[in-house]
């Protein structure tokens, strides 16, 4: 039997960097310090942490909590409001006729089921990310003790919290190798929920790059930097949190607003300051300018040798066909010559990542629903993880699993 225990900590409890060293400046941006202190900040969720204590009473490892009270959350982390929004993940067309019947069946009865599943809770942090951080020098063996105890750790967490619905979110497939079966062993339902896309770069440089592609990407991409050239633009990269201008907000704002997203700039601003304010440093934003005016932006956070792309705007417009020539493009020259080899574009969008050389890492998940309308919810989340899985088996085989490597002490 495991002698791992766990305590949910508030934002002022948890360690920080300095106590757990695996928070500083780590490969992956979701797993800062710095991001988490951004997490803290909103007001959608309350932040919380699981940490992970082992027999002598030491911290081995940390997880983020996201605590969702009353369906006002964000849909990649609000789990109960996940569940039946294929906007979060899911592709019930997929589905054979006779799961389709039940499938549609099943989301008639969403609306009042979801109503009995807060509080709610998430393990994972923004990013789409599972967020498990193991403290410095622990094995491979421990750590996959970690990873499969965490559902029964979790399931403690929420009852301590007076929840009644979880998620464990985003995990890998390495990981879900270990969490899996301990979290269907206790009720959990499985579920894909999309693939992060990844584009590694194994060139030496721009013109290796190039000389790597086939014929017609090449041709292809060639074309798309030549059209956007000759429409006028150019790519402006600015660093820092002071790459986060006025034009930047204002794209950001006129997208929302085109999609009917809320807040409106008030929130775009806020989030904004916020992001200065906590990984400003690690900021690196690419503008398509074209006389000197901003017409498409995208912003990414950079850890090491990788940038993550956060969040991006165009004028839909006057800067129509920008988006790939500055998303891929702009960016793959730029950090091929300055030391980044690979490229976080998260979820969506996966054919159009994948011809563009991405390789598509699954993401996976189990919920678990106790209250009124539990079976409502098991079934169409099990119906909609389904029809993700055959989505992405559709796009081909997936890249191998992507291994983790024991961080060293700093």
């Amino acid at each position: 039997m495991s002698t791992l225990t766990a305590r949910v900590l508030g934002p002022d409890e948890r360690p920080t960097a300095a106590e757990l060293p695996a928070l500083d400046r780590p490969p992956v941006i979701w797993e800062d310090d710095r991001w988490w202190r951004f997490t803290e900040r909103t007001d959608l969720h309350e932040a919380h942490y699981l940490g992970v204590y082992g027999a002598d009473g030491d911290l081995v490892a940390l997880a983020p909590l996201l605590l969702t009270r009353d369906g006002g959350g964000l849909l990649f982390y609000d789990v109960p409001k996940m569940v039946g929004d294929l906007g979060a993940f899911g592709d019930p067309d997929r589905l054979p006729e006779g799961d389709r019947a039940r499938w549609e069946e099943a989301v008639i009865g969403l609306p009042d089921a979801r109503r009995g599943q807060y509080p709610s809770l998430a393990l994972s942090v923004f990013g789409s990310h599972l967020g498990l951080v193991h403290a410095a020098g622990r094995t491979p063996a421990e750590r996959r003790e970690v990873l499969g105890e965490l559902p029964r750790l979790l399931d403690e967490a929420a009852e301590q919290l007076g929840c009644r619905s979880t998620g464990l979110l985003y995990a890998s497939d390495e990981q879900a190798a270990l969490i899996g079966p301990a979290a269907e062993a206790r009720g959990h339902t499985p579920a894909a929920l999309g693939a992060e896309s990844v584009l590694r770069l194994n060139a030496p440089d721009w013109d290796g790059y190039l000389a790597a592609l086939t014929s017609r990407k090449r041709t292809r991409l060639r074309r798309e930097l030549r059209d956007y050239s000759e429409a006028g633009f150019t790519t402006v990269i600015r660093h820092g949190a002071d790459a986060l201008t006025g034009a930047v907000v204002d794209l950001q704002v006129a997208l929302r607003a085109k999609y009917g997203l809320p807040g409106g700039r008030a929130r775009v601003e806020r989030d904004f300051d916020a992001i200065r304010e906590t990984v400003g440093d690690s900021c690196l934003v690419f503008s398509a300018e074209r006389d000197g005016e901003a017409l498409g932006f995208v912003l990414y956070l950079r850890a090491g040798n990788a940038l993550y792309a956060r969040t991006a705007g165009f004028d839909e417009d006057r800067a129509r066909g920008v988006y790939f020539s500055l998303t891929y493009h702009e960016a793959v020259r730029w950090s091929l010559a300055n030391g980044v080899r690979e490229i976080w574009y998260g979820l969506a969008a996966y054919e159009a990542k994948r011809l563009r050389g991405c390789d598509i890492e699954p993401r996976r998940g189990w919920f678990r629903f106790a209250g009124d309308g539990h079976r409502t919810l098991t079934d169409t989340v099990r119906l909609q993880g389904v029809s993700e899985d055959e989505r992405l088996r559709s796009l081909g085989p997936t890249a191998p699993p992507h291994k983790e490597t024991e961080p060293t002490c700093p």
